[in-house]
């Protein structure tokens, strides 16, 4: 967890003569941590998401400096605040152009304004809202699993800012990875890229892990911010990691909090659908057809229906070392058309027919008729979330 450079920024104006000189655009970049460094060269210390303190003690001109920003860019540094004084008296126009470049914040602060108090109280807030966030993935989780009395687990959140009637939508991402420790070392590097682009956008976010997966809480967001989320997401990822492979569920977004663990369920199917059809992201009400049937509880109907129909021509290719099963898909995705079969598959039309013939004889449901066509293409959709 972190907290944005906006958020540190805003009472430091006033606390500390704090002025912000360049990167405007990067002020929802996290912070994790807080450091003062004078030498350059410690920057290849730093682990990224660190706003960097310094006076410029070894300061030998604008050359240094724009050397000293390049390089904390280059490992990740959130912000950068300069400590204007005997050392450092005023910033080269080549380190603001840089930042304003990279999007990187820079600030200055007075000399008179002591940086070991602002670092204090930086990393104080930091702690704290650690700790907050931490306390709201714990009270969300309970009012998802039923874990403790209800309304007091609501009554907590709302002293945070979390509304029982705001708007709730959950993402559940799953990663491929080689082994378990590879597994949690990406985890949480999607999970700050998600924390990134969320706090940009609303300051109410959650992040907890489910099993083994990543599960984002996006509160009080419209239709659109959370498409928009999903596509930053999707971006960033791409550009960043671009050979890994992760799956992503995306459920509704509801009102009321009382009523999200059938909505952090529809998350978690999304996911499961993404990973069945090697899509990467799924969003649970653009599932169609599957939407209807995952609302089913009782999936031993679901099962029974699938044995009665497809199923028998599941158990016959197996049996027989036939693939009937391909031929009907691609029979039913054509509109149930022997014409289109036919030309698809350079086979007579003839073929076509027979092999229409075998599956009615399999399964007692005629293809050419529209309604047991149907009770077909149901069952594949069926075997789809099963």
């Amino acid at each position: 967890m972190a907290i944005t450079v906006r958020k540190l920024f805003k009472n430091a104006t006033i606390l500390y003569q704090m002025k912000l000189i360049a990167g405007k655009q990067g002020l929802d970049r996290l912070v994790q941590w807080v450091h003062i460094i004078e030498d350059e060269d410690v920057s290849k210390f730093l682990h990224g998401q660190e706003l960097i303190f310094t006076a410029g003690i070894l300061n030998t001109g604008e050359e240094w400096f724009l050397n000293f920003a390049k390089k904390l860019y280059a490992v990740g540094t959130a912000a950068f605040v300069i400590n204007i004084g005997p050392h450092t008296k005023e910033v080269p126009r080549s380190v603001i152009e840089f930042c304003d470049e990279v999007q990187m914040p820079l600030f200055t602060i007075p000399w008179q304004t002591r940086m070991v108090d602002m670092t204090r109280d930086f990393c104080h807030r930091i702690m704290k809202n650690d700790d907050v966030e931490m306390s709201m993935s714990t009270t969300i989780k309970n009012i998802i699993f039923g874990i403790g009395d209800l309304e007091t687990q609501i009554t907590h959140m709302e002293r945070y800012g979390y509304q029982r009637e705001g708007r709730f939508s959950f993402v559940a991402i799953s990663v491929v990875a080689d082994s378990k420790e590879d597994g949690e070392v990406k985890i949480e590097r999607l999970k700050r890229y998600a924390e990134s682009i969320a706090r940009s956008i609303h300051e109410l976010y959650v992040a907890f892990s489910y099993n083994g997966d990543l599960i984002l809480a996006l509160v009080d967001y419209s239709v659109y911010e959370v498409e928009n989320f999903i596509e930053k997401y999707l971006s960033i990822t791409d550009k960043e990691v671009p050979k890994w492979q992760f799956y992503m569920g995306v459920s509704s977004n509801t009102r009321n909090i009382r009523n999200q663990q059938c909505n952090f369920n529809r998350a978690l199917e999304a996911l499961r659908m993404a990973k069945k059809q090697q899509r990467q992201e799924v969003y649970y009400d653009k599932l169609g057809v599957y939407k209807l049937l995952l609302s089913v509880e009782d999936k031993e109907v679901l099962r029974d229906f699938y044995k009665e129909c497809v199923g028998k021509i599941e158990a016959y290719d197996k049996e027989n070392q036939t693939d009937i099963m391909s031929f009907l898909k691609i029979y039913l995705e054509n509109n149930g058309s022997p014409q289109l079969v036919s030309e698809k598959q350079y086979v007579h039309r003839n073929t076509v027919t027979n092999q229409l013939k075998k599956v009615a004889k399999i399964t007692g449901l005629d293809p050419m008729d529209l309604e047991d066509r149907v009770k077909l293409y149901l069952g594949f959709y069926i075997n789809d979330i099963l």
